[in-house]
């Protein structure tokens, strides 16, 4: 799949405009209006870098509700007031892109004699568990952090939760403060006049975790959903103006279930826009081989249980998987008749649960079946505004060929296109919505930026804000169509 397939190519990226029958943009004739050369001059003086775009068709999880202290802050504000007009911008991170804290209560046991003084430390108080956890800086805890960062999946329940004697959040919600990686682009809009928990907002969460589908519980995920849905009504009134809602990798797929469980009138009053930068709707082919190899975390001197148990407990993992619905017979993985097989063994993303119970994680035959599969069999469109800014062009791994050595042993890649970790087939998932009517999609294709170049390639960034600029002012969707 080309990387500027059914796109005009701009200065340094493609974009594609996609409006459903019945439904226009109209283009704003004051804060918004691109021109040859660049953005108009009322986006150019908030940006940091130099232009050369063309015109574009384009608590814990916490154990106490974090919520309270933002929705005061947001409500104590006069209407509008220092928001400058600016509709209030909500970021949700990717996997990985916020902090998250522990605490350790009296039931914790630990793991290893290494472990034992840390804990009793630890009961004291929250601590950083991710991205500043002590094994960062001493080897001899990382059983330790495996541990307090691995979950259990209870079959009995049916849900998800942390190691006994394991308590963790997601700290500052509501606040960028929170957010790791997006340092850049945080600043540009503050540039613009954006002002952390006033109009600029954040909404970290556990990472570990997901939601479930109907009829199957998902304690910490639904009380993440209850969190966001809470900080967008709050921002709703404080500011009087529906929230942009901006989201990158793991989050836009958080994101796009979370619009999915909302009424549409709801979603209409409450949400202005999405921008999903990098999202994988589908899953993607390295989601497939960390299960079976494993995590790391960029932590030296791990074992391979220990990497497999920290990517194989996370409720998060099994949403990485390719979907049937986007990935359909593509050979994802092939174990090589040399490695005891008659002949060799395609795995698909049709034949998933044979994968898990071949990597001998047949446990998640069940959760994968009854919990993932079935909230991934469609992609409905939110029926809100979306802007899709995916990289392309970026050799991104497609298959695993594995040898005699069988899923143990090292496999030779098949490379494909797409932004690095996110195949294209995965990215350009949401591109069906273009026919739905009254839907309105833009997509923006940047050449050669990786999954997380939306926050460190400087013309990436510019785009990014560029959008959420005209998200904001300089392009009304209709939303006079009935459905």
């Amino acid at each position: 799949m080309s990387c500027c397939r059914s796109s005009r190519t701009t200065g340094q990226g493609c974009s594609t405009s996609f409006h459903g029958e019945n439904s226009r943009v109209l283009i704003g004739t004051g804060a918004l209006v691109t021109v040859a050369g660049g953005p108009a001059p009322a986006v150019q003086k908030y940006l940091q870098t130099p232009r050369s775009h063309q015109e574009r068709g384009r608590r814990p999880m916490a154990l106490v509700p974090p919520l309270l202290a933002v929705a005061a802050l947001l409500l104590a504000l006069p209407l509008g007031s220092r928001a400058g007009g600016l509709h209030p911008v909500v970021l949700v991170p990717g996997y990985g892109s916020n902090h998250l804290d522990a605490m350790l209560t009296e039931s914790y046991e630990p793991p290893a004699p290494a472990c034992a003084a840390a804990a009793a430390a630890d009961r004291l108080g929250w601590f950083p568990l991710w991205p500043d956890h002590p094994a960062t800086r001493d080897a001899n805890q990382l059983p330790c952090f495996a541990d307090q960062m691995s979950l259990v999946y209870d079959a009995g329940a049916d849900d998800y939760r942390n190691a006994d004697g394991v308590a963790t959040r997601a700290p500052h919600f509501g606040s960028t403060r929170s957010l790791i990686g997006w340092d850049r682009l945080v600043r540009q809009l503050e540039d613009m006049g954006y002002r952390d928990g006033e109009t600029l907002l954040a909404a970290p969460y556990d990472f570990r975790y997901a939601v479930a589908p109907p009829g199957h519980p998902s304690t910490v995920g639904a009380r993440y959903f209850s969190d966001l849905a809470r900080l967008l009504r709050s921002s709703r009134l404080s500011t009087g103006r529906p929230a942009i809602v901006v989201a990158h990798s793991f989050g836009c797929a958080l994101t796009y279930q979370f619009l999915l469980s909302r009424p549409l009138p709801w979603r209409r009053r409450h949400v202005r826009h999405v921008v999903f930068l990098g999202s994988a709707l589908g899953g993607f082919a390295p989601g497939m081989h960390a299960l079976g190899a494993g995590m790391d975390y960029g932590l030296p001197g791990m074992s391979r249980p220990t990497m497999l148990r920290l990517a194989r407990s996370q409720q998060s993992a099994l949403w990485r998987l390719p979907t049937p619905l986007v990935f359909g017979d593509m050979p994802l993985a092939v174990v090589s008749a040399a490695a005891g097989n008659a002949t060799a063994t395609t795995y698909t993303a049709r034949n998933m649960s044979g994968f898990l119970e071949a990597i001998g994680f047949g446990e998640a035959v069940r959760p994968y079946e009854t919990r993932v599969l079935p909230m991934w069999e469609a992609l409905p469109a939110p029926m809100v505004p979306v802007t899709s800014v995916v990289g392309c062009g970026v050799r991104t791994p497609e298959t695993y060929v594995f040898g005699k050595d069988g899923f143990e042993g090292e496999p030779e890649v098949v490379y494909g296109d797409g932004d690095g970790d996110i195949n294209t087939v995965s990215l350009a998932a949401i591109e069906g919505w273009a026919e739905v009517e009254g839907q309105a999609l833009e997509v923006v294709r940047l050449p050669g930026v990786r999954h997380s170049g939306f926050f460190s390639v400087d013309f990436a960034v510019d785009t990014v804000v560029d959008e959420i600029y005209k998200a904001g002012g300089g392009v009304e969707f209709d939303r006079g169509f009935s459905i």
